[in-house]
């Protein structure tokens, strides 16, 4: 890819994931006029990248051990067209020359993990890696937009971000063990996502930014980590593989609804 092209128009044909096909990002017009996102919102873009490798990579293992398999094949095939997407959004606005280089690279690492999971008979752990790349890519790129930010809130959207990777991470790790892959890598990914989850979500019902649509965001955000939390406490089972499924779609439906009202509200602060 050369150095000015916009990320994700390098994209054509088709690419199958089992027996679904991903969009590609070139399938979506590029604007004629690049224009600058706000950073709040390149904060909520590329964030939500790291909660959708995981997603990815969740909803692989989940189709494996067969539970819910059916929703588990329309979460990937919505996931692929969110990644497409969020890149060619990202790539598509002007950015600094440090971001630009993130960018691209995340841009690669996608398309790698995109390729695994296209590959017929894949091991779960392997899927599992690649998308662990993505997760640092996107993560790295997150970070160089709340740097440039500058603003102490801007920390927050980026928190709420990445409450949605953990709901994400906890059950991929809970169906890895499932899968027979109970190891203490798995069990500690487990426990550090649950852990991670509990203080962010402390952490942000102390934040200064709190509208009473957030307040009450943050209420629903605890209840259903509760449930959630409860689940993944139980051995592995037909229910308890089905409620994790479940709960961790809401869960992260819950703080992807959150992290744009906290991104609706740093951009009210900055003006």
């Amino acid at each position: 890819m050369s150095q000015g092209q916009p990320v994700g128009i390098r994209r054509r044909g088709f690419v199958r994931c089992g027996s679904l096909l991903l969009l590609p990002g070139a399938a979506l017009a590029l604007p004629a006029t690049a224009q600058a996102l706000p950073l709040s919102q390149a904060i909520n873009r590329s964030g939500k990248m790291r909660a959708l490798s995981q997603r990815l990579s969740k909803a692989y293992v989940q189709g494996a051990l067969s539970v819910l398999p059916e929703r588990a094949r329309d979460i990937q095939t919505s996931t692929r067209q969110l990644l497409a997407s969020s890149l060619t959004e990202l790539g598509a606005a002007p950015l600094a020359g440090e971001q630009r280089r993130l960018l691209q690279t995340l841009d690669k690492d996608c398309q790698g993990l995109l390729e695994v999971c296209a590959a017929p008979r894949k091991d779960a752990l392997e899927v599992a890696r690649s998308a662990d790349v993505v997760l640092e890519a996107a993560d790295r790129l997150t970070k160089a937009f709340e740097t440039q930010a500058q603003q102490g809130s801007a920390r927050i959207v980026n928190l709420a971000g990445r409450q949605r990777m953990l709901s994400q991470r906890a059950a991929r790790a809970y169906f890895l063990a499932a899968a027979g892959h109970d190891t203490p890598a798995v069990r500690a990914q487990l426990a550090g996502a649950r852990a991670e989850f509990a203080q962010a979500l402390a952490t942000l019902q102390s934040a200064p930014i709190g509208t009473p649509t957030i307040r009450n965001e943050l209420e629903l955000a605890k209840a259903q980590w509760l449930f959630y939390e409860g689940a993944l406490a139980k051995a592995p089972s037909p229910d308890a593989l089905q409620t994790v499924a479940t709960t961790s779609e809401r869960v992260f439906e819950v703080m992807d609804n959150l992290t744009s009202l906290y991104d609706a509200a740093l951009r009210d602060l900055l003006g």
